[in-house]
């Protein structure tokens, strides 16, 4: 079983240099509670403007997933972030995020309806959404590593995880489940803004970690991973 080895190898470097950049750009933090302002001010606006507010709530949320990974970009290629990359970065995947919520929203709005007039339609809508969160879980990380039009973003996230799921889930799926767990504290006052700061900077580590580990899979093989393990290169 050396491919458990040579895995625990990858995650021992990606863990380690993103628990550093995220220590380092500790201030980033801060951008959680920037986002839910926007965000809370604009589901107030929108609430008055029916379908038109619909649209505007979208694309400021959109633009707030476009600044997160902006940022996280920022910290994975250059290891800092600075008040400009902030500036900057509600543009910067603006686009790409609407894309890929156009194409969710178009599918599920379609085939939600027809499904659930199956008679196992809900399992069967069940099923699909949990393929589709496994299949293109790395579009995150190719929106601003990659570089991809909307239906390319698709393609190359199921190509990339058909061959490296099994390197890939494991520190996902338990990065999740703590993320799960420290949201899911009941806390008020001062203890409410220290969780979410807490949960703020541990996220910016989730996704760091996650952009460190998809540069090392994406740029090599399976054998090539294993010869650099014995090698102890």
């Amino acid at each position: 079983m050396e491919w458990i080895l040579v895995t625990f190898s990858i995650y021992r470097r990606a863990f380690a240099r993103a628990a550093v950049l995220a220590v380092r750009n500790w201030p980033v933090m801060a951008t959680v509670f920037v986002y839910s302002f926007f965000l809370s001010v604009t589901g107030r606006v929108a609430s008055q403007l029916g379908m038109a507010g619909g649209f505007l709530a979208s694309f400021v949320w959109a633009a707030c997933v476009s600044s997160f990974l902006y940022l996280v970009e920022m910290i994975v290629r250059t290891s800092k972030v600075t008040m400009d990359d902030f500036r900057n970065s509600f543009a910067a995947y603006l686009w790409d995020v609407i894309g890929i919520s156009f194409l969710s929203w178009m599918f599920f709005s379609l085939a939600t309806p027809a499904l659930l007039q199956l008679p196992q339609g809900v399992l069967i809508l069940l099923c699909i959404q949990l393929a589709a969160f496994v299949l293109f879980n790395a579009v995150p990380e190719l929106i601003y590593l990659g570089h991809h039009s909307s239906f390319a973003l698709l393609a190359e996230s199921y190509a990339f995880i058909s061959v490296n799921w099994i390197e890939w889930f494991p520190a996902s799926i338990v990065a999740a489940i703590l993320i799960y767990l420290l949201n899911s504290l009941e806390l008020e006052g001062a203890a409410e803004i220290a969780q979410n700061a807490v949960l703020g900077l541990f996220i910016y580590f989730v996704m760091i970690m996650r952009g460190l580990l998809f540069i090392e899979l994406f740029d090599s093989t399976h054998r090539g991973r294993l010869f650099k393990y014995r090698t102890g290169a």
